[in-house]
C-alpha cells in the first residue's frame, strides 16, 4: 500500500505502472532534470509517479529493499520499497528511502544535486549534514538497464499506453483480480481464464475493447487439471487482448504448452 505522502500528491500526477514503462519514465525525468540517468537502479518497479505541480516524484518497487554498488566509485546505496523526492532542475531534495553505506553505518541520503559550477560532478548530502561529490560518469545508465527499459516489452507497453486514455485502470492484486473476473463474467467467459499472480495493473477501455493485465512475475504457468491430458498455459508479465461478447481476440502474452519453445 502506498504511503500517505504519495497519496497526497497523486491527484494531478502522471502515474504509470509496470517495470519497463516505470524505468523508462524515471530515466526520462532524471534526464530532463539534468541528473545522471543511472541514479535510481531499482528493481521490479511497480509504480512511478510525478506531480509536476508540486515537484513530487515516487518509485515503488516489488522488493522491500535492494542494494546497489556503483562500481566505479565502490559506493553501496540501498533503495527501500518506496523512494520519494521533490524534483527541481539539477536536484532531488527531501529524499526518502535512499541510504548510503559509510564504513559500517547506513546514512540517509536527503539530497542529490549537480552543482552549476561543476556539472561533471554529483553531490550527495546525508541527513547528518555530511556531503560528498563523485564523477557523474559513475552513475551512467548501464547497457543492460537501457535494454530493459527501452526494449523489454516495448511493443506491449506501447499498445497499453495507446489505449490508456479513457480506460478504467486499477492497481493492486486484489482489486485487479476482482475487476478482471467481473469483466470475464460480463463477457460470458469462464471467470478463471486468467489465473495470473501478483497483479499490478488491470485496465479496460470500453470504447476500443482493449484490456490488459500486468503481473509482477515475468511469467506464470498454470495447469487446468480438469481438462483431459492436463492443459498448461503460460502467462507473460503483460497479457493484452481485445474483447467482445463471448470472445477475447488478438491475445498477446498467453501460450499453451504445445506452443512453448
Amino acid at each position: 500500500m502506498a504511503s500517505s505522502q504519495i497519496e497526497s500528491h497523486r491527484s494531478g500526477a502522471e502515474v504509470v505502472s509496470g517495470d519497463a514503462i516505470c524505468r523508462k519514465k524515471s530515466v526520462e525525468l532524471l534526464e530532463e532534470l539534468g541528473l545522471p540517468k543511472g541514479l535510481l537502479p531499482m528493481e521490479d518497479i511497480q509504480e512511478f509517479g510525478y506531480n509536476k505541480a508540486t515537484g513530487f516524484m515516487w518509485l515503488v518497487q516489488g522488493k522491500k529493499k535492494i542494494e546497489h554498488t556503483f562500481k566505479k566509485i565502490k559506493q553501496t546505496v540501498s533503495y527501500e520499497a518506496e523512494v520519494t523526492a521533490f524534483a527541481e532542475k539539477g536536484k532531488l531534495r527531501k529524499i526518502n528511502g535512499v541510504k548510503t553505506k559509510e564504513l559500517m553505518f547506513w546514512l540517509s541520503v536527503v539530497e542529490v544535486y549537480v552543482p552549476e559550477a561543476s556539472q561533471e560532478k554529483v553531490t550527495f548530502k546525508t541527513g547528518t549534514g555530511l556531503s560528498d561529490s563523485f564523477d557523474a560518469t559513475a552513475f551512467a545508465l548501464g547497457e543492460a538497464f537501457v535494454r530493459q527499459s527501452m526494449h523489454a516489452g516495448q511493443k506491449s507497453d506501447m499498445a497499453i499506453e495507446s489505449h490508456r486514455a479513457g480506460a478504467e485502470v486499477f492497481n493492486g492484486d486484489a482489486i485487479c483480480k476482482k475487476k478482471s473476473v467481473e469483466l470475464l463474467e460480463e463477457l460470458g467467459l469462464p471467470n478463471g481464464l486468467l489465473p495470473m499472480e501478483d497483479l499490478q495493473e488491470f485496465g479496460y477501455n470500453r470504447t476500443t475493447g482493449f484490456m490488459w493485465l500486468v503481473q509482477g512475475k515475468k511469467k506464470v504457468e498454470h495447469t487446468f487439471k480438469k481438462i483431459r491430458r492436463s492443459s498448461r498455459l503460460s502467462y507473460a508479465a503483460e497479457v493484452t487482448p481485445f474483447q467482445e461478447k463471448g470472445k477475447l481476440r488478438k491475445i498477446t502474452g498467453v501460450k499453451t504448452k504445445e506452443l512453448m519453445l
